[in-house]
């Protein structure tokens, strides 16, 4: 019997004339595909479930802030300055209380409002209706009007909802990224829930912000029937480039949009007598101190 050869296997039969990297490069950008589409719906579909979230659940996350700021009492007051603070802080306190008033909160909202010693001129939001003014920021204002739109743009954010779905997609996102990183500690939920954390996740988009300046346009004209002097401090922000500046750029997007927004609304509004209130001589006194440091 005629033996027979084993055939000859042909050569490459088992391997991919593709280069590997390429293969591996295709699937990596695959999955980074279908993760990016899984964010951004889950994104989408938490700010739209997080508004229904009671309020006061809000202001149980967040009651440790009224331990560790300031007391609203001058018991522990122990300088000139710092009392000059506690006194620019309740006056700050007292104008949001008024424009709050005139900005239809639900029942159960409430706004808390807070002076920061900070230089970096910023102001912003946060979940449980806690308001932070930078002293900072005090001095980039010379109207009672100008500070007003800010602490009235904040309330905006505070009406909508802002903080808790920005916090909601920032929780997210984090979480998300522990899980792909491996990283499943506990401390990034308890970083993201501290007050750094709250800064730096607490991005509100273009969207919110012109909400939130629609709400402010309304309660400054409700107030003072004007919008004098409203636009003062976003258009500091848009005339100085300066490196400090950045973090309130970060925080307030489209700024020339947003001036323009204001102004076109002044336009619509025709008062005879348009005043600007100077601030009030508390905040004036802290700001000559603060000088005199």
């Amino acid at each position: 019997m005629r033996a027979t050869k084993n055939p000859k296997i042909p050569e490459g039969i088992n391997a991919s004339e593709d280069n590997p990297l390429h293969e591996f490069a295709l699937l990596l950008a695959g999955v980074s595909g279908i993760l990016i589409v899984v964010v951004v719906v889950l994104s989408l579909l938490v700010e739209v479930l997080v508004s229904f979230v009671p309020f006061r659940w809000e202001q149980k996350v967040t009651g440790y802030y009224e331990q560790n700021l300031v007391s609203d009492d001058l018991v522990s007051v122990v300088s000139e300055v710092e009392h000059a603070f506690n006194l620019a802080e309740f006056s700050i306190a007292e104008l949001g209380e008024k424009l709050a008033n005139q900005a239809g909160l639900p029942d159960e909202m409430t706004v808390s409002f807070h002076l920061m010693e900070e230089a970096a001129p910023n102001a912003f939001a946060t979940i449980g209706g806690h308001i932070f003014v930078t002293t900072g920021l005090l001095q980039e204002v010379s109207s009672e009007n100008a500070l007003a739109m800010v602490l009235a743009h904040e309330i905006g954010h505070i009406v909508h909802r802002h903080p808790i779905q920005a916090l909601s997609r920032g929780v997210l996102l984090q979480l998300l990224l522990s899980l792909i990183t491996g990283n499943q500690d506990s401390a990034v939920l308890q970083s993201v829930l501290g007050q750094t954390g709250l800064l730096t996740i607490l991005r509100f988009n273009r969207d919110m912000e012109h909400e939130a300046d629609v709400k402010a346009v309304s309660v400054l004209t409700k107030r003072y029937g004007h919008l004098k002097g409203a636009n003062e401090f976003f258009q500091s922000m848009s005339e100085n480039s300066e490196a400090e500046w950045q973090v309130v750029f970060q925080t307030h997007p489209g700024v020339e949009s947003r001036i323009d927004f204001i102004n076109a609304s002044a336009g619509e509004i025709e008062f005879s007598d348009m005043n600007v209130v100077g601030l009030d001589e508390r905040i004036g006194q802290y700001l000559v101190l603060q000088e005199m440091l």
